[in-house]
């Protein structure tokens, strides 16, 4: 289940993060970069993940809807 909560009023989010807002393993994440989906950011030795390219990902795999007001 994903828990949305940690994508808001950020820009970047650790590992730590990530890691719960997808309920999965940071393992899985680390593949997840390797195959292109996700892009860390590298900020004084540690990983940040950018919130826009994480919710980029979840709507391209049709694990979050958006609503766009017309």
């Amino acid at each position: 289940m994903i828990k949305i909560e940690k994508l808001n009023d950020k820009e970047f989010i650790t590992i730590n993060d990530l890691s719960e807002t997808l309920g999965t393993s940071q393992n899985t994440i680390y593949r997840l970069c390797v195959k292109g989906d996700l892009k860390p950011y590298k900020f004084l030795g540690k990983n940040y993940w950018r919130v826009t390219d994480i919710k980029s990902y979840l709507i391209k795999k049709g694990m979050l809807i958006t609503r766009e007001v017309v």
